[in-house]
């Protein structure tokens, strides 16, 4: 979501406190496909198929202990 391409520079930079941060930002700036997702489900014209568990974070992060992606 940030526009940014996916590099191999950026994978050997990506730990789960620079993710997180970024989640951090996201919350107080969304993406604009955020911004249009979240009008489309608050108005009733899209429903989304399914959602991620709430603990798909967590999830994640217990396949990479180390933080290192």
């Amino acid at each position: 979501m940030s526009g940014e391409p996916w590099t191999d520079a950026l994978e050997g930079e990506l730990t789960f406190p620079r993710i997180s941060a970024r989640y951090d930002y996201w919350q107080e700036n969304p993406p604009a496909s955020v911004l249009l997702w979240a009008l489309a489900v608050g108005l009733g014209v899209w429903r989304p198929s399914r959602r991620a568990g709430a603990d798909a974070r967590s999830t994640l992060r217990s396949l990479f202990p180390t933080g290192r992606i």
